[in-house]
């Protein structure tokens, strides 16, 4: 089972701020974990010239000592040690770096909640995120922030699982969370349909033989992974797992990520960051060796 002893919570204190603070509490006093709450002051954009003025007149400083005074406000109804981390950057290298010094367990961010035109665009900042930093990242959603006081329910769990070794190092996080809040896991594979069945239409017997064989031998390798429900389902693993995610009510999706620098987000971790139809823990998957050892 993984220890979360350190969480290192992300903001850009935006107006939801307030809701991804009082997660990361909860999650503090769930796991009883050192919190420690991360603000960046990104540089303006502009000439040269500009961001010399920002710099050495002041207003560097005084945006972060606002940010500060903003956070300390809000926390002082918690009776918690943690500490501010602030930082001038780009906020997505930042947060990696300040999270690889201190080495936290986890990191948590919350959605701006862009709609996919928007993130075509201008880029998901959590997506970002989830391609650098080398920690476990849970992304909180715009509609499942709740109002401050410590209430937070995680009910339901799922693995993403890619039925590679790699799943039992997802399986030990859910297992953390499934401890802390007494939650249910369940094991959830896509298959991907060999044929769209709205150009051919299958009727084979022998088709729908093999179909339920490999079905039973893949919920036999979910099964061997730890005691749990397993569900298989069909389709395109990303939108498929929202769709259950929404329809059953899950409260927290755990996916993998590549740990190497530079890693490409798999298009299902990358379709679940960009719906998030709730809480998405990605977690960076160690190498072959590593995993063995877990």
């Amino acid at each position: 089972m993984q220890k979360i002893k350190k969480i290192l919570c992300a903001t850009d204190l935006s107006e939801t701020s307030d809701h991804l603070l009082s997660w990361g509490v909860e999650l503090c006093l769930k796991f009883d974990a050192s919190f420690s709450v991360f603000h960046a002051v990104p540089p303006p954009r502009g000439s040269v010239a500009r961001q010399i003025e920002f710099e050495r007149g002041g207003e560097k400083e005084e945006r972060i000592e606002k940010a500060h005074a903003k956070i300390e406000k809000f926390m002082k109804r918690f009776d918690m040690k943690w500490d501010f981390v602030t930082a001038y950057g780009d906020p997505v290298l930042e947060i990696a770096k300040t999270a690889k010094k201190i080495k936290t367990d986890l990191v948590i961010a919350k959605s701006l909640g862009l709609s996919g035109l928007q993130q075509l665009f201008i880029g998901s900042v959590v997506g970002s995120m989830a391609k650098t930093i080398a920690q476990p990242l849970l992304v909180i959603p715009p509609d499942k922030t709740h109002t401050s006081g410590l209430n937070l329910k995680i009910t339901n769990i799922i693995i993403a699982c890619s039925l590679t070794e790699s799943d039992v190092y997802l399986k030990k996080y859910a297992l953390a969370f499934s401890e802390k809040f007494n939650a249910d896991i369940c094991l959830v594979h896509v298959m991907e349909s060999p044929v769209n069945d709205k150009i051919v239409q299958i009727s084979s017997g022998h088709y729908d033989e093999a179909q339920r064989r490999l079905e039973e031998k893949l919920s036999l390798q979910l099964e061997n992974l730890m005691s749990a429900r397993t569900h298989i389902l069909h389709g395109v693993p990303g939108e498929e797992l929202a769709l259950y995610v929404k329809s059953r009510k899950i409260d927290l999706i755990i996916a993998g990520v590549d740990d190497h620098p530079g890693r490409l987000i798999t298009t299902t971790t990358a379709a679940l960051l960009r719906h998030l139809p709730c809480a998405v823990l990605t977690v960076p998957i160690k190498t072959s060796l590593q995993a063995h050892e877990i």
